[in-house]
């Protein structure tokens, strides 16, 4: 009577040939082993950026700008005439929804803003002035009355703060923007004309705020 022939499972690992041991590693193994390798990939990658991440020196953040992007030029002649390097230069636009964008400040993707500038991520925020008049009660910007040169005190855009439970957290009185339009050498364009530029209630870098604001003013 012919023996039948044991498979895979019924051998004993030690006993199993050369290419049996290949095959059953294969077979039992190879799904946990991707997921071991997928698992170290990804851990030597977050630890890899979290040693080489730098520490950002500036943030612009730009509200519906949409295309007309003009002033990543001014920034980052900053960050060049201030030795800030590109990679700790932050520059980037979100959409709110305002009424120039087919929407409103309130909206939902509005609350991702509001949200945002209370995190204080921000350093300077350029914006409609619908959008500053709106946050800017809620003291979402600083007030620039002993920032910007004396020349420039007219020109701000003031607005009154509320006060409620929160008024610990918001000691100034009022929030102040400058229209860009007011700001020598920016573009003529229906954003730039209707646009403010205000620094963040909670800039993580206050100094560097206020003398890219500054440089702006003076050009």
């Amino acid at each position: 009577m012919k023996q039948r022939e044991r498979s895979k499972d019924e051998i004993p690992f030690k006993e199993m040939t050369p290419a049996q041991k290949r095959s059953y590693l294969w077979d039992y193994w190879r799904i946990p082993a991707l997921v071991v390798i997928v698992v170290a990939v990804f851990l030597i990658s977050l630890i890899r950026s979290m040693v080489t991440a730098k520490e950002m020196l500036l943030s612009v953040t730009t509200v519906d700008l949409g295309d007309d992007t003009r002033i990543d030029a001014y920034v980052e002649q900053y960050a060049d005439e201030n030795g800030i390097p590109r990679d700790q230069l932050v520059l980037g636009d979100i959409v709110i929804g305002s009424a120039a964008a087919g929407g409103g400040a309130s909206s939902q993707a509005g609350m991702a803003f509001y949200v945002r500038l209370q995190g204080g991520s921000e350093d300077v925020v350029i914006m409609p002035e619908e959008v500053f008049l709106e946050y800017g009660s809620g003291g979402y910007f600083l007030d620039l009355t002993d920032v910007v040169p004396a020349e420039w005190q007219e020109k701000l855009i003031q607005v009154e703060q509320r006060y409620d439970e929160m008024e610990e957290l918001q000691p100034e009185p009022v929030a102040c923007g400058i229209f860009l339009r007011d700001i020598p050498g920016m573009p003529d364009t229906p954003y730039y004309e209707n646009a403010v530029i205000a620094i963040s209630y909670n800039p993580d870098h206050p100094e560097m705020a206020e003398d890219f604001l500054n440089s702006l003013l003076k050009k």
